[in-house]
């Protein structure tokens, strides 16, 4: 989610919320006899509200699951998420008065913690990465395509191979020297074969190959410049092509890895939220029984 000009309403109002908030918790810590607390019903006022809209923001993940709920586009509620969740933190404090609790509230401020800077590092990323894939990968490839763009760039080049190699066939037989070239040293047809078939179309397919030498680009540029120059010229070309697919695919897996950590944040987000709802719930029935 970027963040443009499309969030101002959404952070004015969120500043207009978190400063009547605060100006309530001024005048009450000020008033209430024995000070805040989150027992007294000011405090627990605070207490509710936070909670709602921990709920609100919760119920993003059910928005993107339901096709048919039309309350909201996704992006309303990517935004209400964003800033409403952020409120929820300032609102905890009041709740709590700037106490941390029990053990059960030390466990609910530690995962408030994680949520925030999990969703805040996940808010940078998606303001940078996408950036740089576009500066970095013009054609950005969907991730569940990737394995179909692979077999499309080995099919083109085990083509371009069998072509060239056939018309090199016909080249030596009209030369008479078809049945001499017998040897991969020495014939330029099994030497491209040879080279392609057992290093390079490995490392084109979709289970990407990181410890190959095509990962690295010095080392595959000195990989091609030494095939170029045991082939004739009449083969360069091929040479080339051949060189653009490995930069192809070391480019994919460089947007794939992009997109990983693009969404790693996720896999702590999500799960901590939850626990951050559960530890509420538990923190309200110990509140209200105990």
């Amino acid at each position: 989610m970027l963040i443009d000009r499309s969030h101002r309403p959404w952070a004015v109002f969120t500043l207009l919320l978190l400063v009547i908030a605060t100006a309530l918790y001024v005048a009450y810590a000020r008033s209430w006899p024995g000070g805040p607390s989150g027992r007294t019903w000011p405090g627990m006022a605070f207490g509710v509200a936070a909670t709602l809209l921990m709920l609100f923001a919760g119920l993003l993940s059910v928005r993107k699951r339901s096709l048919r709920w039309r309350l909201g586009s996704i992006s309303w509620w990517l935004k209400g998420h964003l800033w409403l969740g952020t409120l929820s933190v300032p609102l905890v404090v009041y709740h709590a008065a700037f106490r941390w609790g029990g053990t059960l509230e030390t466990l609910l401020w530690v995962a408030l913690a994680v949520v925030i800077a999990s969703g805040v590092i996940g808010i940078i990323l998606q303001n940078i990465l996408p950036r740089a894939m576009h500066l970095q990968l013009p054609e950005e490839i969907v991730p569940d395509q990737l394995a179909e763009y692979c077999r499309r760039l080995i099919s083109v080049a085990d083509e371009i191979v069998a072509k060239q190699c056939a018309a090199a066939a016909v080249a030596a037989a009209i030369q008479g020297t078809g049945e001499e070239l017998t040897s991969p040293q020495t014939n330029p047809r099994d030497r491209l074969a040879g080279f392609y078939i057992h290093s390079l179309r490995p490392f084109l397919r979709s289970e990407y190959a990181a410890d190959s030498p095509f990962a690295n680009a010095q080392q595959s540029q000195l990989t091609f410049e030494r095939l170029r120059d045991s082939l004739p010229a009449d083969f360069h070309h091929v040479v080339d092509g051949l060189e653009a697919f490995c930069q192809d695919r070391r480019r994919l897996a460089q947007q794939a890895r992009l997109h990983g950590l693009l969404h790693a944040w996720l896999r702590v987000h999500v799960p901590v939220s939850i626990a951050l709802l559960v530890f509420t719930v538990l923190h309200i029935v110990t509140a209200l029984y105990f």
